[in-house]
C-alpha cells in the first residue's frame, strides 16, 4: 500500500490493466498532503476512515465509506486525514471512457465536460458499489485472468458513471497534442519521473513524433520547455527559500544541474539572484 502521494510510488505500485489502474493508500491519522489526478479521471473511494479535502484551492468537504468523488484530469486536492484511513482509487483510462462511449447509447443528451466545478461528494449508490466490489474482488484474487475480468467490470462501471454522473471523455488531447503536452508539463512541474514517452503514450503517438510537433510549435523540446517552466518558478521560490530547497522542490536532477540551467537562462546563479533580492535589486 502507498503511504503518501509520491508520484514515484503511484507509478510503480498498484494493479494496472488495459483500462484502469487501481491504487491502494494506507494513510495515517493527521496526515496532510496534496493529491493530484494528473492526466486521467480518478474515482476515489474509502474502505475505512474519512478524508477532509479542498479541491483546486476551492470547494471543501469531508467524505467517508458511503461516498465517492470523481476527480477530473489535472485536479489538485489538499487532503487532511482525521483518522487512520484506507483508500482505494481507480484511475480510469481515456481508452476505457472512449471505448465505452463508442459502444453504447447513453441516455443523457448533453455532453458535459468534467471540470473542477463538477467535483463533488457523491453517495455511493448500490449499482456503482457493486461494480467496485467486483473489481476489488478480482484484483485481490489469484485468478490468472483477473486483468481481463477487471476490464469487463470496468466497462460496466464506466457505463454507469457516464450515464448517471455525466462523466465524459475529453477528446481534445488528440486534436491538440501540443496544448495537452503543455498542460501535462505545467501540472507535473516538480515531477522528475515525467517523461516524453509517458505523455506520448497518452496521446497515442511516438515520442519522436511528439517532439517534432512540439518543437515546430514552440521552438523547443518538451524537456526544454519543462525546464523553462521550472526555472521561472524557481525565481518565485527563491524569494523565500534557499537554493537547495528550490532545487529539491522542483525535482531537478542535481544541484549542479539546476545551477547550470539557471545561470544559462538568466545569466546569474540562483545564489546571486537570491542575494540581489535581499539587496532590493529585484
Amino acid at each position: 500500500m502507498i503511504k503518501n502521494f509520491d508520484r514515484y510510488f503511484e507509478k510503480n505500485d498498484g494493479l494496472e490493466t488495459d483500462y484502469m489502474k487501481i491504487l491502494y493508500y494506507d494513510l495515517d491519522k493527521d496526515f496532510k498532503g496534496t493529491y493530484k489526478s494528473y492526466q486521467y479521471t480518478r474515482l476515489c473511494t474509502i474502505s475505512s476512515g474519512s478524508k477532509h479535502i479542498k479541491v483546486n484551492e476551492g470547494k471543501e468537504f469531508t467524505y467517508a465509506q458511503s461516498d465517492f468523488i470523481l476527480l477530473p484530469p489535472y485536479a489538485s486536492v489538499h487532503m487532511e486525514i482525521p483518522e487512520k484511513t484506507i483508500a482505494v482509487v481507480y484511475e480510469l483510462s481515456d481508452k476505457l471512457l472512449e471505448d465505452t462511449l463508442k459502444k453504447v447509447e447513453i441516455k443523457h443528451e448533453i455532453d458535459v465536460d468534467m471540470t473542477s466545478d463538477l467535483v463533488k461528494k457523491n453517495l455511493l449508490m448500490p449499482q456503482i458499489n457493486a461494480h467496485i466490489e467486483r473489481i476489488k474482488q478480482y484484483a485481490l484474487s489469484d485468478d490468472p485472468n483477473k486483468h481481463f475480468l477487471i476490464d469487463l467490470c470496468s466497462q460496466e462501471l464506466a457505463y454507469n458513471l457516464i450515464n448517471q454522473y455525466n462523466l465524459s471523455f475529453d477528446n481534445r488531447k488528440k486534436q491538440e497534442p501540443v496544448e495537452y503536452t503543455i498542460q501535462c508539463l505545467k501540472t507535473n512541474l516538480n515531477d522528475p519521473e515525467l517523461t516524453v514517452k509517458e505523455i506520448a503514450f497518452a496521446l497515442n503517438m511516438s515520442p519522436s513524433n511528439l517532439i517534432l510537433i512540439f518543437r515546430r510549435a514552440t521552438g523547443m523540446t518538451p524537456k526544454a520547455y519543462h525546464n523553462r517552466l521550472k526555472l521561472n518558478k524557481a525565481k518565485e521560490l527563491l524569494i523565500h527559500k534557499n537554493v537547495s530547497e528550490v532545487c529539491y522542490d522542483l525535482g531537478f536532477e542535481s544541484l549542479s544541474y539546476f545551477i547550470k540551467l539557471f545561470k544559462g537562462h538568466f545569466g546569474i546563479t540562483p545564489k546571486q539572484y537570491s542575494m540581489k533580492i535581499l539587496q532590493g535589486k529585484y
